[in-house]
């Protein structure tokens, strides 16, 4: 494609790295190399220094704000991000004239404003102040969207390594 993915996509991306880095056992570089191929398949290639960017300040901002259920607060940010925007309307995932997952003409990474988001996040989900999350969700639940859906399905093995080298 000829347009550069959508933001809030790119942070649902980091959130499922950062989900996978936290439970698994292979470094955070090589998961976002595998989710940023993944990623470039439908929008121009993103640079995985982003990704792994975004990736580290989220892991940074829980382990600053002593979050003990890092990967809820992941799966949870995902979810907000997918339904709302940030202003908090509902994104329109069945509307017929605006597609969420229309590709930017225009990219410019703001990491300063990515790690505010999140760390209000953060704030909200300790204040329970959130969107309530469905029992058992995550990316590959997700019904709105098949990329989003096949994003949530990748999978990660130690084999990836090699597949990099």
């Amino acid at each position: 494609m000829d347009k550069f993915c959508p933001v809030f996509v790119l942070e649902c991306a980091a959130t499922y790295a950062c989900e996978n880095f936290l439970t698994g056992t292979l470094p955070l570089d090589l998961i976002c190399k595998k989710i940023g191929d993944y990623i470039s398949s439908d929008y121009k290639e993103i640079d995985v220094e982003d990704l792994r960017d975004i990736s580290e300040t989220f892991l940074r901002c829980l382990a600053d704000a002593q979050v003990e259920e890092a990967d809820i607060v992941l799966k949870n940010y995902a979810f907000d991000r997918l339904l709302f925007r940030r202003n908090g309307k509902q994104r329109g995932w069945d509307s017929l004239i605006r597609n969420p997952m229309k590709g930017l003409k225009e990219f410019n990474l703001d990491l300063k404003l990515i790690r505010r988001n999140f760390q209000a996040f953060i704030f909200r989900y300790k204040q329970k102040n959130l969107n309530k999350l469905p029992t058992d969700w995550s990316l590959r639940s997700f019904e709105e969207n098949d990329f989003v859906k096949n994003m949530g399905h990748i999978e990660f093995s130690p084999f990836d390594i090699m597949d990099q080298a």
